[in-house]
């Protein structure tokens, strides 16, 4: 039976090729040079533009553009692992299509489907969601009156100058302005699809100890349903072996997702603080706090589905046909309960857990916050 596991990140995998952060199959090490030029050109030089303007600015105050820089900052620290460990990151997208993730059944196959589905969706929302918000952004610029940028940015030339030089600059822009939006966009949908590929083969993991009779041809086969119980043990062991890999992989990049998150709420939280109550001001940085903490919740969520999953696993064990199993049997299922009672909790660091807990602590201190400065 086919595995559609492989089929959640097609999308994904496309465009990390296309920026040189997936490695081919050639082996060959053109794809680092491409992936660092890239970042170099389209992300760290027009950051360093971009920061220069608004120190040179005399008496800046702009809230939004403090925050874009501090924004597009943390982006270049959390897409550095995927330059530097390219290699685990195509691991970790391959890793449930070993052999003991393969679905075994039908119900197991429906499982797989809706978890490429779901992990499908996900990557087209966030793309279209990038595409709309970079043309928004960029094509303004280019239909209003005067040589106006994307962004205001630092530049050794006058724009002004000449028309070629102006739309060489203007089209860069726009490139840098894709890039860092495309590049940002694979993060959320992939960190996340990933953790949801986990919490299917945990589901898969409780429909095959409380069902082992299913994939025997005779149902009451002591021994059969030893060896099934055996490679749930061995699909258990892979699933944390994940686990370890994911942290080890994304860590980092959550971690700096996290505090890049905090900083530009703090930014946020006084950007609220100090504008009028009724004004559109007002309505476009409470925009941008909620867009914000979407960011933090999307982590948080897929990290509480595989806490709740993974504690309901010696539940699923206790409710299965464990008392009409030989001693031997037993004892296997009561090793698994004892390894399991400790659910898996993702972490940033080892610092800040993935649940809702936590986000709910970073909405609350954000509030005081709010409400201390007002």
């Amino acid at each position: 039976m086919e595995n559609p596991t492989k089929e959640s990140f097609v999308i994904t995998t496309k465009i990390m090729k296309i920026i040189g952060w997936y490695p081919p199959e050639n082996k060959s090490k053109l794809y680092l040079v491409q992936a660092y030029t890239l970042y170099f050109l389209f992300l760290v030089v027009v950051n360093v533009l971009v920061t220069v303007q608004m120190f040179l600015k005399k008496g800046y105050d702009d809230f939004m553009q403090v925050i874009y820089i501090g924004e597009t900052i943390w982006y270049a620290f959390k897409l550095l692992p995927f330059l530097r460990g390219n290699n685990r990151i195509k691991n970790c997208i391959s890793y449930f299509e070993g052999a003991e993730f393969q679905p075994q059944d039908n119900r197991e196959k429906e499982i797989l489907d809706n978890s490429a589905f779901l992990c499908q969706v996900m990557s087209k929302f966030y793309i279209v969601s990038i595409a709309c918000a970079e043309i928004l952004y960029a094509i303004p610029a280019l239909f209003s009156n005067g040589h106006h940028l994307p962004m205001p940015v630092w530049l050794p030339y006058s724009v002004t100058s000449s028309s070629l030089i102006y739309y060489v600059t203007y089209f860069y822009l726009c490139i840098a302005v894709v890039y860092t939006g495309f590049a940002t966009s694979l993060l959320d949908p992939l960190i996340g699809g990933l953790v949801f590929q986990a919490v299917s083969q945990l589901k898969i993991l409780k429909h095959r100890i409380q069902n082992p009779q299913n994939f025997l041809k005779q149902k009451s086969n002591t021994a059969g349903i030893y060896q099934k119980l055996s490679e749930c043990v061995e699909l258990h062991n892979a699933i944390l072996k994940f686990v370890k890999e994911y942290e080890e992989c994304f860590s980092w990049t959550i971690f700096n997702q996290f505090l890049g998150t905090t900083s530009v709420l703090c930014f946020i939280c006084i950007a609220i603080a100090t504008v009028p109550l009724a004004s559109v001001d007002t309505i476009k940085y409470t925009s941008f706090f909620f867009v914000v903490n979407c960011q933090v919740l999307f982590y948080c969520y897929f990290g509480t589905l595989l806490y709740e999953e993974s504690d309901t696993l010696v539940t699923a064990i206790y409710l299965s046909q464990w008392y009409e199993y030989p001693i031997e049997t037993q004892k296997l299922l009561l090793t698994l309960m004892e390894r399991s009672k400790q659910p898996l909790i993702l972490s940033a660091e080892k610092l800040l857990d993935l649940t809702l807990d936590t986000f709910t602590a970073i909405l609350k201190r954000s509030y005081s916050l709010v409400t201390i400065l007002k």
